[in-house]
């Protein structure tokens, strides 16, 4: 009899307790929302509610916990999708908000690091309670499945895959109503297709069904759900499908980037969300000729007038900013030096034009520095040396396989022609548009700083034979390694 009062009394305790944290939801006030909480044996600390985006966790508010007991609540709805609880010493647990008004209760035992799942329990929540009943039983299986590795039963571990898989789909179809359903829906991987029976290569036969899962592999999220946005799974999804699964070229990119934008088209938050990242993701690639992502996502987005959460000013600063971009990306033609009537402008020391298009060299170093400019001082004598290594060394045939067509960006002709007899590149093709205005002021003769994306000097750009950009704002050190790969030497 006593053991049975003990025991009421443990009940009673923890009823008392989690009614201090329940709610009267027909009670009216402000909140939008309202998440309860106890945590037993939690000291007297402020807790975090954080939530998912972009493969970051972000806070977004704080309670105090007296006795374990806290309260988050606020006047704008949460957005839905997976949240975590942030408590100290690096220990926190994972939410479902699908519900702004719910409570939940566990207990925290410093000798189980399982406990606060272990012990937790919801009410008012329809979606946090099968949560924990999924999560209660995959550890309880990963427990199991790290016994029998380490005794080496496979056959049993083989059953265990099975009971997991068939819970998993039971679990599924019990719960299809689910947000959390359509998170574990889209960890999964696609079912691919058996290879074509003329397939008899081994590599062909890999190759197959790598395409067809990288072809298959947004199939089982749900692109109409904005919430997927907020849990850990679709930035990691979307970065392993541009990066891992991708060649990483930019025209293999753009074309991935278009089908993942076409899903997207579902839900206008999903949308904004990856069209944003793309864009500003390949804007500040550091990987050359990754801009030409950039370039494409302003041209078929921006340029379009489907990006209307950008305003004016900043939508006018990013189609410039691609504008400049886009006549030198690797792989076009490099711009001629040439004024409105089509016709060249660049001048050598002795006022003789030279137009960058008659070089007949394989490739041709195009470099813009001033005479002023300290890094340039620098940087020059390097790229002298290294071509000269270049054909001293027999990497190529000629010396004049590579011509230096070198401009200088300022008007100070005094200081140009004392540069050139420093640094010793009298052998370059140096040339200068140095034109005045009516008044006198120095002047352009076209927008050729624009075209080649001139914001500093130095910058190296490297040519074929047609003029054509094999690579662009480089430094001393990858001219030969450039010019290597293009020989095919390793």
């Amino acid at each position: 009899m006593k053991n049975t009062i003990i025991f009421l009394s443990i009940i009673l305790l923890q009823m008392n307790s989690f009614s201090q944290i329940d709610f009267n939801f027909n009670k009216v006030d402000k909140s939008k929302y309202r998440i309860a909480g106890e945590v037993v044996n939690l000291p007297d600390t402020s807790v975090l509610l954080a939530y998912y985006f972009g493969g970051k966790q972000y806070a977004t508010d704080t309670a105090y916990s007296k006795n374990g007991i806290f309260v988050f609540e606020g006047d704008k709805e949460l957005d839905g999708g997976m949240y975590m609880i942030v408590l100290p010493n690096q220990l926190f647990f994972d939410l479902v908000i699908s519900e702004q008004f719910f409570s939940f209760s566990t207990i925290l035992d410093p000798n189980d690091q399982n406990s606060l799942i272990n012990n937790m329990t919801f009410s008012q929540s329809k979606e946090n309670t099968p949560f924990y009943e999924y999560l209660k039983f995959i550890m309880i299986k990963q427990n199991q499945a790290k016994v029998l590795k380490q005794k080496g039963n496979n056959e049993l571990l083989a059953n265990l895959d099975i009971e997991v898989k068939n819970y998993r789909e039971n679990f599924e179809k019990k719960y299809s109503d689910l947000f959390f359903t359509k998170v574990l829906r889209a960890t999964q991987d696609p079912i691919l297709p058996d290879p074509p029976k003329n397939l008899k290569d081994e590599k062909e036969i890999q190759l197959f069904q790598f395409e067809s899962y990288r072809d298959n592999y947004w199939i089982n999220v749900d692109f109409s759900d904005k919430r997927i946005l907020r849990t850990p799974i679709f930035f990691n999804k979307m970065d392993t499908y541009l990066n891992k699964l991708t060649v990483q070229h930019p025209d293999s990119i753009s074309k991935a980037a278009d089908i993942l934008v076409r899903y997207s088209r579902l839900n206008k938050d999903i949308f904004q969300y990856v069209v944003s990242y793309i864009t500003s993701t390949y804007e500040r690639s550091k990987i050359m000729g990754m801009d030409a992502v950039f370039v494409h996502m302003v041209e078929n987005y921006y340029m379009t007038g489907e990006v209307d959460w950008v305003d004016d000013d900043q939508l006018v600063k990013i189609e410039e900013r691609a504008e400049k971009i886009a006549p030198n990306l690797i792989g076009r033609p490099a711009p001629p030096f040439v004024n409105q009537l089509g016709m060249p402008f660049m001048k050598d020391p002795e006022g003789k034009i030279k137009r960058l298009y008659d070089l007949e060299s394989k490739y041709t170093l195009l470099i813009f520095y001033a005479p002023d400019c300290g890094h340039c001082k620098k940087e020059l004598p390097r790229v002298k040396k290294v071509l000269d290594t270049l054909t001293s060394t027999n990497i190529l045939d000629k010396k004049n396989d590579v011509s230096v067509f070198a401009v200088q960006t300022e008007f100070d002709r005094e200081k140009w022609l004392e540069f050139i007899e420093d640094q010793g590149t009298g052998d370059w093709i140096n040339v200068c548009d140095m034109q005045t205005d009516p008044d006198g002021n120095p002047a352009a003769s076209s927008n050729w700083r624009d075209q080649y994306d001139i914001y500093s000097t130095p910058v190296i750009y490297i040519l074929d034979k047609d003029k054509n950009i094999l690579a662009k704002r480089i430094a001393y050190n990858q001219i030969s390694q450039i010019i290597k790969r293009e020989e095919g030497i390793e």
